[in-house]
């Protein structure tokens, strides 16, 4: 009988270690050596790593024109849904002056852009998962891409100004597996022109920017 008090002391004992040390800093972890129990706490570093224009590179392409490369000048990028004369834009930015380790992750991400001609369209995000450059890719580029087929998010293009949606799971699988180049952006609903302020407009709040935050 004292034996069974002894065991439901420890067990009480670890119980309540265990919810001391749970928190938004802290993880608890349990672990069992030579018939001995231990328990301990493992603190977690968070932090921001915000993206501005200075690290992004965006660029649209034209179905129109296939081997025009408009990505590094153009201070606007343009989605069209029209048939025949398609055009989807792409974004992406340059997380290694984060030095997030892939033993981190995402605890939450947000894509901003401005829309500065509204179209009554559905905007969606697809992950694009192979490398591209602004300076050279175009329409007929498309096909050497390997891009995402469900959307990671949407947003309506039918007024203009800031538009800020939700992208934490592929920044986390970016960070983690170092496989996200960013997104393709086009029209899914809707036969308007939608265009969007690019990291070279010159009204810097209008350029595309994320807001990261993380832990390792």
């Amino acid at each position: 009988m004292r034996r069974r008090r002894t065991l439901l002391r420890l067990a009480l004992a670890v119980g309540v270690a265990i919810v001391a040390s749970t928190g938004v800093a802290y993880a608890a972890s349990l672990g069992l050596a030579s018939k001995q129990l231990h328990v301990w706490s493992q603190t977690l570093t968070k932090g921001t790593c915000d993206q501005t224009s200075t690290t992004a590179a965006d660029t649209y392409v034209q179905q129109a024109n296939p081997n025009s490369v408009t990505g590094g000048t153009a201070t606007t990028l343009r989605i069209v849904p029209t048939a025949g004369s398609q055009e989807y834009s792409f974004i992406t930015f340059d997380l290694s002056g984060c030095s997030l380790p892939t033993t981190g992750g995402a605890d939450s991400a947000a894509l901003s852009v401005f829309v500065t001609t509204a179209g009554n369209d559905t905007i969606s995000l697809f992950p694009v998962y192979s490398s591209w450059s602004e300076s050279t890719l175009n329409w007929n580029g498309l096909g050497g891409l390997t891009i995402g087929s469900t959307a990671t998010t949407t947003f309506s293009g039918a007024t203009t100004g800031a538009k800020t949606v939700p992208v934490t799971a592929d920044v986390d699988a970016a960070i983690k597996a170092g496989t996200l180049w960013g997104w393709e952006l086009r029209a899914t609903t809707g036969t308007a022109n939608v265009v969007l302020a690019s990291s070279e407009n010159g009204t810097a709040a209008r350029r595309p920017s994320m807001t990261l935050s993380y832990e390792k």
